[in-house]
């Protein structure tokens, strides 16, 4: 499995999701749709016949969401377990926040790490930084077979998982194009996030990496449209 922009994927199958948490599920060859499902997810892992993801908007907080991998169907649930409250948003939704997955057959160990920091503007005081200096983390081990969360003991975890945006920098990050935001590779073919000039559109692209020709295009996303300027 590997770590594609805003997603996940293995050599037949891509996941990866929109500004509103929708997952898209592709060929990472052609970039046809296989295809849309959910809503407020964030994928994390893939595997022959799952798609593991973490949702924020359920009533105990934040859920393992496992779905069908073929057709994006919702399997089974089941609340994340020991996630403060001041976290459960961060887990599922920040950027900043880490959600990392390693796949062993038919169980994903799923780590997660969450922290605040101070954001204010003036010098704080030693107590004031002390206040908004928040770490958390854990694991659990998702087992695809019994439909259950495992705990994972303390000694096993991780405690920072690869942030999710993180990927094969080496691998990816040639030959470049300006518009790109981000980009992570499967087998010869580089899966670039980026906002084309031409578009309104924030895309996922599939470049080949023997040729940098592109294969395939996908609108994720609009641009994020600036307000226009005040009048004088």
């Amino acid at each position: 499995m590997q770590r594609i922009p805003r997603g996940v994927a293995d050599d037949r199958l891509a996941v990866v999701r929109t500004r509103a948490g929708e997952l898209i599920a592709l060929d990472p060859r052609t970039g046809v749709v296989r295809w849309r499902a959910g809503r407020g997810l964030r994928p994390c892992a893939v595997t022959a016949h799952s798609v593991v993801a973490v949702r924020a908007e359920d009533p105990n907080g934040p859920a393992v969401v496992v779905l069908d991998s073929e057709d994006g169907r919702e399997v089974w649930t089941a609340a994340l377990p020991t996630v403060p409250d001041w976290a459960q948003r961060a887990v599922a939704d920040d950027p900043t926040s880490s959600l990392d997955c390693t796949v062993d057959g038919e169980q994903v160990l799923l780590r997660w790490a969450a922290s605040t920091r101070y954001e204010g503007g003036a010098a704080p005081s030693a107590r004031t930084l002390d206040e908004h200096t928040r770490e958390a983390y854990g694991a659990v081990r998702v087992d695809l077979r019994a439909r259950a969360l495992q705990p994972v003991a303390p000694g096993a975890l991780i405690a920072r998982a690869q942030d999710e945006g993180t990927t094969d920098a080496a691998a990816a990050s040639r030959h470049l194009g300006a518009d790109v935001l981000d980009a992570g590779r499967v087998g010869g073919v580089r899966i670039e996030l980026a906002t084309p000039e031409a578009t309104d559109a924030v895309v996922l692209r599939g470049v080949d990496v023997a040729d940098d020709a592109v294969l395939w295009e996908v609108a994720l996303d609009e641009k994020a449209r600036r307000p226009p300027p005040l009048r004088p």
